[in-house]
């Protein structure tokens, strides 16, 4: 593909970096992912996309849409190694309501992998081994120049994990940006999802406005979600204390 990026702002790239981190509850972001009728996946785009046009309509430049990439698994049951692909969309970045957006996001990601749109980046992937290494570089160059940002959901273990004897209690992943303007890594972990936020800080002229829009995109999200029932109140009479022990008296014999 040789359409370029899609907005006004992130036009530099440099080698300054900015890391971010982020946390969102696991159970609220499922939950209304499911009753917005998508997943996880969707959710974090969403939030992505929402942060991003929230950031370019602050800074007085608002766009339509944005590209995005994002790695979708590609690996299977007997497959004991991490396979993705990449693949490309553009998503909706005007204002509109969060809802709004995780509906039209969840219809941009299942067309997506119907359509297998990443065709472009896999296939550098492919020929990498036989052409000149500058020739590669080029080529991911010109595609990496088409997207405006990146997203990746990596999977987690399912168990605490501990570094010489002590407890990790949080894991940030941080992508590469590969010549984009920010890349956000999602990573599930006990409950929480850690979010590391990779900025290319030549392109995002104000790296603390875009965590606070992702954060807030978040938070939006979770606002969604459906109340947890709380067991009802057990109204029933209690039963009555039982009687006090009778006391045992004590004779002293007469002698």
């Amino acid at each position: 593909e040789s359409d370029a990026a899609r907005s006004p702002l992130w036009t530099e790239r440099s080698l300054r970096r900015r890391l971010e981190i982020a946390t969102v509850p696991y159970a609220e972001m499922r939950a209304v992912s499911k009753m917005l009728g998508g997943t996880l996946n969707t959710a974090f785009v969403t939030a992505a996309a929402h942060a991003a046009g929230r950031y370019h309509d602050m800074m007085g430049a608002p766009v339509e849409s944005l590209r995005a990439s994002m790695a979708i698994s590609t690996r299977t049951d007997e497959s004991q190694s991490n396979a993705f692909s990449l693949a490309r969309m553009l998503v909706p970045t005007a204002d509109m309501p969060i809802a709004d957006r995780f509906a039209a996001v969840n219809e941009i990601l299942a067309a997506t992998r119907s359509a297998n749109t990443s065709n472009a980046l896999d296939a550098i992937a492919t020929v990498s081994t036989v052409m000149p290494t500058s020739v590669i570089t080029r080529l991911a160059r010109s595609q990496a120049e088409t997207v405006d940002f990146a997203t990746s959901n990596v999977r987690a273990a399912g168990i605490p994990l501990y570094v010489a004897g002590s407890k990790l209690l949080a894991n940030y992943p941080i992508g590469p940006l590969a010549g984009v303007a920010f890349n956000m890594t999602l990573l599930s972990y006990m409950g929480s999802l850690d979010v590391g936020i990779n900025i290319d800080e030549a392109a995002v002229e104000s790296p603390d406005l875009l965590r606070e829009s992702l954060e807030q995109s978040f938070r939006e999200l979770v606002a969604l979600a459906p109340e947890t029932p709380r067991p009802a109140a057990d109204t029933a009479t209690p039963p009555p204390p039982p009687p006090p022990a009778a006391k045992r008296r004590w004779f002293r014999r007469s002698r």
